[in-house]
């Protein structure tokens, strides 16, 4: 059944895909489940320049484009038309990065790739660009029961280029100390942390762009061609602004939608002070006066690093 299943996924689109048994993590949210179909695709969007202007800022490639959520539940729920095609009564849950699942290490026991010491599944024809997405199922499908050695060698880029050294052994990732963690986190973001984002308002992709291991990957995907709001580097006032309103007719949808619009803001601001964006000053101001007091306390400290940073290039 794993060629039949094999070759639908490639003809949808997929990178690969395999059948990883149920381990402890799983049955303990599905206690039904007996096989774990995962699947890969790349998302990896055309590279476009930035602007590169103080008043932008930058968005990892995942958000790039279209909802990689849409993208991979659609196609899984043509997979599944496989799995029920040799099993007709076979219980199925598709997930796309919306359970407690450790999809990395299923699809690692699953044969798609292997983890490098960024953390992240590297698969070929993808590198670690690689979106995930299973099917958990009581079918008793057989598994892969083979994994690939981790192909990092010597290599630490990854570890040695992080910002705030949240990979703080090979393939151990500290959430806390995480840039595109902390860019999707609730909670205020810890003074210490800030300048760490730089221009990011959601996500990072700096443990990725350095691995050599990517160097060559090209996009594939047509889903993921066309950039879609926010883009690759959107401006900054616009996301500061950001009324509820605007929020649910241009953001909610979008990629970056699920942190919410007070994430977004929040993250604007940060970005603002950590460029010395002068001309966000007056929305900053307007911040201030938000009923939110994480807002009104970054706006506040995003206008102290913008005026500090002018007072240095004088």
């Amino acid at each position: 059944m794993i060629e039949g299943l094999r070759d639908k996924a490639i003809g949808l689109g997929f990178a690969a895909v395999g059948v990883a048994p149920a381990i402890d993590e799983v049955t303990r949210v599905h206690g039904w489940t007996r096989s774990v179909v995962c699947a890969a695709i790349s998302y990896l969007p055309p590279e476009r320049p930035a602007a590169g202007e103080a008043s932008r800022g930058l968005v990892a490639r995942i958000a790039r484009g279209a909802d990689y959520h849409d993208v991979v539940r659609e196609k899984l729920e043509r997979l599944v038309e496989a799995v029920r095609a040799e099993c007709p009564a076979a219980r199925v849950e598709i997930c796309v990065d919306t359970n407690p699942l450790p999809e990395r290490r299923l699809a690692a026991l699953a044969g798609l790739g292997w983890i490098g010491k960024n953390g992240c599944l590297f698969v070929e024809g993808c590198g670690s660009w690689a979106a995930l997405g299973e099917i958990v199922t009581d079918a008793e499908l057989e598994s892969e029961s083979r994994t690939i050695e981790r192909q990092c060698g010597d290599c630490t880029r990854c570890m040695d280029a992080c910002p705030t050294g949240a990979i703080t052994s090979p393939g151990v990732i500290d959430r806390a100390r995480c840039v595109a963690a902390l860019t999707q986190q609730s909670e205020a973001v810890q003074m210490e942390r800030r300048a760490a984002f730089g221009p990011r308002v959601y996500g990072c992709d700096l443990c990725q762009e350095v691995c050599p291991c990517n160097a060559a990957i090209e996009p594939v995907t047509p889903e993921f061609a066309q950039v879609v709001f926010p883009g690759a580097d959107p401006e900054l006032i616009p996301l500061i602004n950001l009324t509820a309103a605007e929020f649910r007719t241009n953001v909610a949808h979008s990629s970056i939608g699920w942190i919410r619009r007070t994430r977004i803001r929040r993250n604007a601001a940060i970005a603002a002070g950590n460029l010395g964006c002068a001309d966000a000053v007056p929305a900053l101001k307007e911040m201030l006066a938000d009923e939110n007091p994480m807002l009104r306390e970054t706006a506040e400290w995003a206008i102290k690093e913008i005026r500090g940073r002018l007072l240095n290039r004088r």
